[in-house]
């Protein structure tokens, strides 16, 4: 499913299925628009997801540190969905850390707040479900193409698919992304160009 940019958070679920005006109604009252500068820590390694954030205007990274060494997992753009899925999820401490890569507007939906969502109206659950499974299938995709595709291929197919990101994240980041060193993307890089 192919998500555009400059999308409200309820026109993101909105292409999961139609609901009601009431439901749309207490999803916008629950959620929390926030403006936040580039640096900024969203969620630190070992602390629980308590939000599920919407990304409105930025850019963002999640990612895994250990002996100091930092290794991206995903980088969210306009129109996408930024959260420590696992920890958001299990309540359980997140392994990853969320960093804001630029100036951003998000739209904050808290953890409680969903579930007081799927309580009253049962049919939300469904579209929980159907989030749940387009953020597993692309966390699949991704791991897939790391194993399995060349350091070229990986980036080509970024290249296609969001070019963004290779105009707007930092190189060393877009490198840990593609799971390949800073000099390795550098070649790919100059010999496409």
């Amino acid at each position: 499913m192919e998500m555009s940019r400059h999308l409200t958070f309820t026109k993101f679920l909105e292409q999961f299925g139609d609901f009601s005006e009431e439901i749309h109604s207490a999803i916008e009252s629950k959620l929390q628009r926030i403006e936040l500068p580039k640096r900024h820590i969203l969620l630190k390694k070992g602390k629980v997801c308590n939000h599920l954030y919407f990304m409105e205007k930025g850019l963002a990274r999640n990612y895994y540190e250990e002996d100091n060494k930092e290794l991206t997992n995903d980088i969210t753009v306009e129109g996408e969905l930024l959260v420590s899925f696992s920890s958001f999820i299990s309540r359980s401490p997140s392994l990853e850390t969320i960093e804001l890569l630029e100036d951003s507007t998000l739209t904050a939906f808290h953890y409680d707040d969903l579930n007081w969502l799927y309580e009253k109206y049962p049919e939300m659950e469904r579209f929980g479900r159907l989030v749940a499974e387009y953020n597993y299938n692309s966390l699949v995709l991704k791991s897939y193409e790391l194993k399995f595709k060349s350091s070229t291929e990986r980036y080509e197919e970024l290249f296609n698919s969001k070019i963004e990101l290779i105009r707007r994240a930092p190189i060393g980041i877009i490198a840990s992304y593609l799971g390949m060193s800073i000099e390795t993307l550098s070649r790919i890089r100059s010999k496409i160009n």
